[in-house]
């Protein structure tokens, strides 16, 4: 009875051995699953760590667009500012926007003075200035000093006065001292005659424009 009993009691013991060895090997087997989950979870962590990278990427290229496209922006705005200001120079010799001409004033044979709008006085035998096109310019002659020459009656051509024909000027004083004055409208490249001729009539002047 009692060699029942052990045989009994070893019977039990083995089989309680057997389970216990059965538990350990279960829990072993499911702490690799579980591990397995957590590297799992680590790949999604991973996973999420570089769509987050990517993202941030992303908002840096964009960033760096945005830059650009600024920077585009910028340099338009500048290529424009630089672009400016575009105002057309004045006419050489003239006004702003106006044109300018030539005004000869064939001095015959340097018999007078001649002044061409309040210029510097000569007795060259051609006086030219520069005038603006359009406007009136006004010429004043006087014997050349030293001389015995007179104004005559009709010293000028191509004036105003007496639609370019020989013609009167505006004459002042007498003598030696006396001048005489006429206008021509500018309306190019022109040229008038004056002359100062012999006493005491002022003889000896052209009878035709020495202009060509």
């Amino acid at each position: 009875m009692s060699t029942m009993n052990r045989i009994d009691w070893l019977g039990l013991s083995g089989i309680a051995a057997f389970a216990v060895s059965g538990a350990v090997a279960c829990s072993s087997s499911s702490s690799p699953a579980a591990d397995a989950g957590g590297g799992e979870d680590g790949s999604s962590s991973g996973a999420a760590s570089g769509s987050s990278g990517t993202s941030s990427s992303s908002s840096t290229s964009s960033s760096s667009s945005s830059s650009s496209s600024s920077g585009g922006s910028s340099s338009s705005s500048g290529s424009s500012s630089s672009g400016g200001d575009t105002g057309a120079p004045p006419a050489e010799g003239g006004t702003e926007g106006g044109a300018s001409a030539t005004l000869t004033v064939k001095n015959y044979i340097s018999w007078c003075q001649v002044t061409i709008n309040g210029g510097t006085p000569s007795t060259g035998a051609t006086v030219t200035a520069s005038v603006a096109v359009g406007s009136t310019a006004t010429i004043v002659a006087t014997p050349a000093p030293g001389t015995s020459f007179v104004i005559g009656a009709d010293p000028w051509f191509g004036v105003t006065q007496n639609d370019g024909g020989a013609a009167p000027g505006t004459d002042q004083g007498s003598g030696a001292t006396k001048t005489t004055t006429a206008t021509v409208v500018v309306t190019g490249n022109q040229c008038v005659s004056v002359c100062c001729g012999d006493p005491p009539s002022g003889s000896g002047c052209p009878t035709t424009n020495p202009c060509p």
